[in-house]
């Protein structure tokens, strides 16, 4: 797989008013009844469009984002499949898109960096995980076990399963974690059963932790805030 595409969007970067949603868009968002998930929703369908609209080089005007029924987003154009495939994930006002060539499975993730109680290191993080972070410092713990919880929810929807497989059979291998080097760095999941092994990437970024990956490997992946070309 090539190198995908990347950016992030925040609720302040959405645009008033739902003028920029397709009609199917607009006849989803008004089924919605609670206003935490509609700004949410609405997050992520602008940072979706304006990932594909400049993987793609179209104005976002001519897409739709929609759910498959796996529940994955799918990306039209002009009322057609778009040639592209895309990832999404949002937590606490910020999203995360990545767009990659058509056919590929790409997952994506990000989370806040937060506490993690010792109760959620021990219930879903694997042996290895938990050698990890308790080996990470107090300074660096909570970088590490979000990280490894956003690495294997990645390598989950890169599957097209998302959290219907059980997270904790994945065990999620980092690179360069003593680097302060910024950017993205390898990463490889591997589940227990050895029915599948994810490779991809992470990085930190502030107060957030992200990660891809995806089928065949992809490349490290590239900002998306300016067209392609």
């Amino acid at each position: 797989m090539t190198s995908p595409g990347w950016l992030t969007r925040s609720l302040a970067d959405v645009p008033a008013g739902d003028g920029w949603l397709g009609p199917g868009e607009a006849e989803f968002l008004a089924g919605l009844r609670f206003e935490k998930r509609r700004a949410d929703w609405r997050l992520g369908r602008f940072a979706a469009k304006t990932a594909v609209a400049a993987w793609l080089g179209v104005p976002s005007a001519r897409l739709e984002i929609t759910a498959a029924p796996d529940g994955a987003p799918e990306a039209w154009l002009d009322g057609r499949l778009a040639p592209a495939s895309l990832s999404l994930s949002h937590r606490a006002g910020l999203a995360l898109a990545v767009v990659g060539d058509v056919g590929a499975a790409l997952g994506c993730d990000l989370e806040l960096i937060e506490p993690r109680s010792r109760a959620f290191v021990t219930d879903w993080l694997a042996p290895a995980e938990r050698v990890l972070v308790a080996g990470s410092g107090a300074a660096r713990r909570d970088l590490v076990a979000n990280l490894l919880w956003t690495a294997k929810e990645a390598a989950a929807k890169s599957r097209r399963e998302g959290l219907r497989l059980d997270v904790r059979d994945a065990v999620a291998a980092p690179e360069g974690l003593d680097s302060a080097t910024p950017g993205w760095r390898r990463l490889a999941v591997t589940w227990a059963d050895g029915s599948a092994q994810a490779s991809g990437w992470w990085r930190a970024e502030r107060d957030w932790v992200m990660a891809v990956t995806g089928d065949p490997p992809p490349g490290a992946p590239r900002p998306l805030d300016h067209h392609r070309g």
